[in-house]
């Protein structure tokens, strides 16, 4: 007999959404729990960019994207060369959320809410069910 896999994963902002999503679609039979220590989920994500959430950045070359991050650029350079800003666009593309360019390379949910990247995270997570322990409800 095979025993499930459990998976925790700390946090409910948007790398916890991430990290949880892409795992279940790993391992559909996992039981994945994500623990959130305030009352509500992707919080941030819903004030990010001005409340437009900016998703990610026009740059599809990690040496020169890292130059952005003066602090931690070493440490960002292997993610971003394994899931950069072309990865992060497709990603949400399979999920049916167009990105658009701004002039200064930022990128936006095409509808330029926030709440169109959260109600996408919160969608993916209920079909792939996953369970939320948080201090309150989402």
């Amino acid at each position: 007999m095979v025993e499930q896999l459990k998976v925790a994963i700390v946090g409910g902002g948007a790398a916890g959404f991430f990290a949880a999503i892409n795992t279940a679609w790993q391992n559909p039979h996992a039981l994945i729990e994500v623990f959130e220590g305030s009352s509500r989920v992707l919080t941030k994500v819903l004030i990010s960019g001005g409340g437009r959430c900016n998703v990610t950045h026009h740059c599809f070359e990690p040496k020169k994207l890292v130059a952005n991050y003066p602090r931690g650029s070493r440490e960002l350079l292997g993610p971003f060369t394994k899931f950069g800003p072309l990865q992060t666009i497709e990603w949400f593309n399979k999920l049916g959320v167009e990105l658009i360019i701004e002039k200064d390379g930022r990128m936006f949910p095409s509808t330029n809410s926030s709440h169109t990247i959260a109600d996408t995270l919160k969608k993916s997570a209920e079909e792939a069910g996953l369970l939320f322990i948080c201090d309150g409800r989402w």
